[in-house]
């Protein structure tokens, strides 16, 4: 017995179109391709859920503080060459 169930969604025929090319080019299904869309487009808004309930109730200056102190304690040293923004 499989722990998947059965979803009927309408969606615009063209994001259709654009599952069915992403899918073919990716190699999957388009339930495959979908699934993991959702999925991880879903972890996406949990996880800002979870930072936006956690911060709430928060002072942005506290915060604040709390990063300039964490920072003062990494050591300064010069940026390599190749991770130079020129």
């Amino acid at each position: 017995m499989s722990d998947s169930q059965v979803v009927t969604l309408r969606l615009p025929k063209d994001l259709k179109r654009r599952l069915e090319r992403e899918a073919k080019y990716q190699g999957v299904s388009i339930n495959q391709l979908t699934n993991y869309l959702l999925n991880s487009q879903l972890t996406q808004l949990e996880s800002v859920s979870i930072l936006e309930s956690r911060l709430s109730n928060k002072s942005v200056n506290n915060l604040k503080k709390k990063v300039k102190k964490i920072m003062s304690k990494v050591p300064s040293r010069e940026v390599q060459s190749w991770d130079r923004v020129n």
